[in-house]
């Protein structure tokens, strides 16, 4: 699972909402979604702030 679902952190914090909790804070990481076929190619991507980040840390790392 880890090679379909990557989740990056951004250099600096942007205050926007986060795509998963529709808070307004810090979005501070970027999951990236990759094709199911080709892991090369990109389907989409989630802006997240730190708590979604480190629960969908957790999904990725138990669905591994």
């Amino acid at each position: 699972m880890k090679e379909y679902l990557v989740l990056t952190g951004y250099a600096q914090a942007v205050y926007r909402k986060c795509e998963l909790c529709k808070k307004v804070k810090d979005v501070s990481y970027r999951l990236d979604i990759k094709h199911a076929e080709s892991p090369v190619m990109l389907t989409g991507s989630l802006d997240l702030c730190k708590v979604c980040a480190a629960n969908f840390g957790e999904i990725i790392k138990k669905g591994a």
